[in-house]
């Protein structure tokens, strides 16, 4: 375990002495683009990027694409917090323009918020739809992932 955590120029550093440890590694970073997110997108082997259905989150947005686009790395929108609205499908329709959108909507929970306070995982919180929609973006990301 490290101490501290890497400076984002070292991360790629870090992560291939970890390789013989660790099969997957995921970098969870701030929803907005600081100077140092093009270092740490670029060590990525795919970005996940997650956008509620809201006009804000679709203007936010833009940046993160920008810097996984300087980056060179693959990136999937991944559809989080959807209500059964509208508002959700013109989302995906806009989000689908600029890349791959994932399968599957993560709608807004309990669980989702429970399980950090719980330490159980969601697929172990016993909310089976919340289980799906976790399983189910798993297999799609896996899956470009291992080609």
């Amino acid at each position: 375990m490290l101490e501290r955590d890497p400076a984002p120029h070292s991360l790629r550093a870090t992560l291939n002495a970890a390789r013989e440890q660790f099969d997957l590694c995921i970098i969870d970073t701030p929803p907005a683009a600081p100077e140092w997110l093009t270092d740490v997108i670029s060590a990525a082997d795919l970005v996940l990027i997650p956008v509620r259905p809201s006009p804000d989150d679709l203007r936010a947005v833009g940046a993160t694409v920008s810097a996984v686009n300087a980056a060179n790395v693959p990136f999937v929108f991944a559809m989080s917090q959807t209500p059964r609205a509208k508002i959700t499908e013109e989302t995906a329709r806009v989000l689908a323009q600029h890349g791959r959108v994932a399968p599957i909507n993560i709608a807004q929970r309990v669980v989702y918020a429970e399980s950090g306070a719980t330490g159980l995982g969601v697929t172990e919180a016993g909310d089976a739809k919340a289980s799906e929609e976790i399983v189910t973006l798993w297999t799609y990301v896996r899956g470009i992932l291992h080609g």
